[in-house]
């Protein structure tokens, strides 16, 4: 049988999950090490080669809203590494201070080959998309004929507009002038969202779960179905519309998202 520790880790607070070196001694560091080493030797032992490991880091977005250990992603980038095999990081929704970081890698100190980002790059006002890449990487795709070539990307790179609004944007984050919750580039944003209330909202009788963390705050409710065509969430989010509140339905799950630069008073009207 597994240890509790294993089968139900638990912590007293975020910054104890979220530490990761200290973490890595542990017998549940232990058991995602095997498991991917296990889902590694799966995958080869089928002829095949293991491409990349694609990571969407901490938050798993369309997934339902689901937390992932960052132990785990560590550990797994970690094996992936050792054998040789990229690791690519899809912060689309999770990256530019979205989960409270400049970039969500950052949280399970996951050094990646190849980042992705979007969405917030530009505050969502155009389309605009970043791929950055190691130089190992860039460099494997230089060459003198176009079989060498990396001919396709985003539609939506380096337009003159989307350019402009992403220095904007991310000068704007940077600006304690304009984000009061900016705390410095290698330090997290100020918390947005109120413990208590989360607390409080996480206790109420048809809640399954809640989540927060940088600009979102999650709640699942417990309701019949599940994935996306569940329907528990709907009610909730028409009943908001009309006090101006947009959040999103995902299945069971409402959400909010927050801008990196909404305050903590702001997010707490949103809660009450």
């Amino acid at each position: 049988d597994m240890p509790a520790s294993v089968a139900s880790p638990s912590w007293e607070s975020r910054s104890e999950a979220f530490d990761v070196q200290a973490r890595l001694s542990t017998p549940l560091a232990e058991t995602y090490k095997l498991h991917a080493k296990g889902a590694i030797a799966d995958a080869e032992a089928s002829g095949g080669r293991v491409g990349a490991l694609l990571l969407e880091t901490v938050f798993h977005g369309a997934g339902g809203m689901f937390m992932i250990d960052p132990l785990y992603q560590h550990v797994l980038a970690l094996e992936c590494r050792a054998k040789g095999i990229p690791v690519v990081v899809d912060e689309i929704f999770s990256g530019i201070w979205r989960l409270g970081r400049i970039a969500a890698h950052t949280i399970p100190q996951v050094k990646p080959d190849v980042a992705c980002f979007a969405k917030l790059l530009t505050g969502g006002t155009v389309p605009l998309a970043v791929t950055l890449a190691t130089e190992s990487v860039y460099a494997s795709f230089l060459g003198d004929t176009k079989a060498e070539a990396l001919l396709h990307g985003h539609s939506y790179t380096a337009h003159a507009i989307g350019c402009q609004a992403g220095v904007a944007s991310l000068d704007c984050y940077t600006d304690p002038a304009l984000n009061p919750n900016f705390r410095g580039m290698d330090q997290a944003l100020a918390e947005q969202w109120d413990p208590a209330q989360m607390a409080h909202i996480s206790r109420l009788p048809r809640v399954k779960r809640v989540a927060y963390l940088g600009t979102v705050a999650v709640v699942e409710l417990n309701a019949e179905g599940s994935g996306y065509e569940a329907q528990g969430a709907l009610a909730i989010v028409r009943k908001l519309r009309p006090k101006g509140v947009a959040a999103r339905p995902l299945g069971n799950v409402v959400y909010f998202m927050a801008t990196p630069t909404t305050s903590p008073a702001t997010c707490k009207v949103l809660l009450d």
